[in-house]
């Protein structure tokens, strides 16, 4: 029993290396229902940028600083050792164990080529030779490597002709999607209006949740942008949040953001830069007297985060003026709001 947990423990701290500032971290669970479990503490663990993925087992972290990356490994290591059948069991740092421009990393890229099948290919051609058979969508030539065969073959020639392709798709699911009806799929047409696509994209992801946007219930999920391998979120590119589905403003801020990203080349860093989110500092702060339903009152109300004044705030229908308070004195002292607190009377 001890040499089990001797080397359970050094698997768990072989884990917590992988976990480093900047460099995007997947965490795969057993089970969707433990997924959603976690989901909200993961979105909210700061500097950490946790993001749903859309399989309905995976979240991805992007620590921001060292601070981040110890409380990422803090979720880790307590997940891990949870429980073996519930607890995250996997770190898929995006292929980050070959280089992208080798064999291995060409290959290790594409669904069900694994490491194995790749290192044996390796063996036997080099990045040049492979990527000409890509290029020319040679699979024959390719089936012939060892480890590849025709299956494989085919599906690497797909991957990369998708690579290629200009499609852009806006995905959203439901967190719990594997239980609850099928994604919401939108190809964008990159020359048409990227606003009124974005909305209608919304109009249909509402269906995957509550339709009420101030229930406690499970909201839609969210919105990510894919390429036409449709198996990952296109990287650096933003994500319509949970609840912000609901409001038209934040609807046009996403639409302003993919048309940044995907027609000017806009690359965009850092989860203040990717999401387009509301409510911030209630994710950030305990704050007393407050609960969910003054919290959805808010976010409701169409007010951006700058604007959590007292003045604004007791105007909502339900907000008392100690909430109101209380809100827009935490609001002030948040830097990145920067919202003015007003005593009133």
């Amino acid at each position: 029993m001890l040499e089990s947990d001797f080397e359970e423990n050094v698997f768990r701290r072989r884990l917590m290396k992988e976990v480093a500032a900047g460099v995007p971290v997947h965490f795969s669970f057993y089970s969707p229902t433990v997924k959603v479990q976690v989901q909200a503490e993961a979105e909210h663990l700061l500097g950490a940028n946790g993001r749903y993925v859309g399989n309905g087992v995976t979240i991805e972290f992007v620590p921001e600083n060292s601070a981040a990356v110890e409380r990422v490994r803090e979720f880790v290591w307590r997940w891990e050792e949870h429980s073996a059948f519930t607890g995250v069991r996997k770190i898929n740092h995006l292929r980050r164990g070959a280089d992208p421009k080798s064999v291995q990393g060409i290959l290790e890229l594409v669904r069900g080529v694994d490491k194995r099948a790749a290192a044996k290919a390796a063996e036997a051609t080099d990045p040049d030779e492979l990527e000409e058979m890509i290029a020319s969508d040679d699979a024959k030539a390719l089936s012939r490597l060892p480890g590849i065969g025709d299956k494989r073959a085919r599906a690497v020639i797909e991957f990369y002709k998708n690579e290629r392709s200009p499609r852009r798709f806006l995905y959203a699911a439901n967190r719990n999607d594997r239980f609850r009806r099928a994604p919401v799929f939108t190809e964008l047409d990159l020359g048409g209006n990227l606003a009124e696509q974005a909305a209608d994209h919304a109009a249909r992801a509402q269906s995957l949740g509550d339709p009420d946007p101030l229930s406690p219930n499970e909201p839609p999920g969210h919105t990510t942008v894919r390429n036409a391998n449709m198996m990952h979120p296109v990287p650096m590119t933003p994500s319509l949040m949970g609840r912000g589905v609901y409001y038209p403003e934040q609807v046009a801020r996403f639409a302003d953001l993919l048309r940044r990203v995907l027609v000017e080349g806009e690359r965009l860093a850092g989860v203040r830069a990717l999401r387009v989110q509301r409510g911030l500092i209630f994710q950030v702060n305990k704050l007393p007297g407050i609960g969910q339903k003054t919290r959805a009152r808010v976010l409701a109300s169409g007010l951006l985060d700058s604007e959590y004044t007292y003045e604004n705030l007791v105007g909502i229908p339900g907000i008392t003026e100690a909430q109101a308070r209380t809100i827009a004195e935490a609001a002030a002292e948040w830097p990145k709001l920067g919202a003015k607190v007003v005593r009133g009377p």
